[in-house]
């Protein structure tokens, strides 16, 4: 005897559909286990800040965890854990992603400049514009740090 999946309209036999439902339950399983971890790596980070003598509150599990919207393999949207606030300072949380996003950039970059290679063909206006481009955005990231330090001293009687 076989029955339609709700997802696709697609039969599928009882035993096939007990597998996917014995699957799916496994992913969840798996994905609370690295929730229960992050949570973990979270508690430690904010008890070293507390006994620091950072004044921060340590979330319960079920308060940390918070809910998002996902698209599942069959393009139904659902609802499903995340895993919540790291316990990083403003610092620790820059350092980590400026290391992931610069080597991005870099990367990027890299490919860009394999553009110069005798593999392609390319004009001198064509270089300049890119080349133009790539210093705007670098002036355009100088600029934006210089705005964040103005930001932060508004007033001073000293300055």
């Amino acid at each position: 005897m076989s029955k339609k999946n709700k997802n696709k309209g697609i039969e599928f036999s009882e035993e096939a559909e007990e597998e996917l439902n014995r699957i799916e339950a496994e992913k969840q399983e798996d994905e609370h286990i690295k929730l229960q971890k992050l949570y973990d790596e979270y508690n430690a980070r904010m008890q070293t800040r507390q006994d620091a003598g950072d004044p921060v509150t340590v979330k319960a599990f079920e308060q940390w965890i918070r809910k998002a919207k996902k698209t599942d393999a069959h393009g139904n949207l659902i609802e499903v854990e995340v895993a919540g606030d790291t316990g990083e300072t403003k610092s620790e949380k820059f350092r980590r992603l400026a290391v992931k996003r610069m080597e991005k950039a870099l990367t990027a970059l890299d490919t860009i400049m394999n553009l110069s290679s005798n593999v392609y063909e390319s004009t001198a206006p064509e270089q300049e514009k890119i080349v133009n481009a790539l210093r705007l955005k670098v002036l355009d990231i100088e600029n934006s740090f210089k705005v964040q330090e103005k930001k932060e001293n508004l007033f001073d009687f000293e300055a």
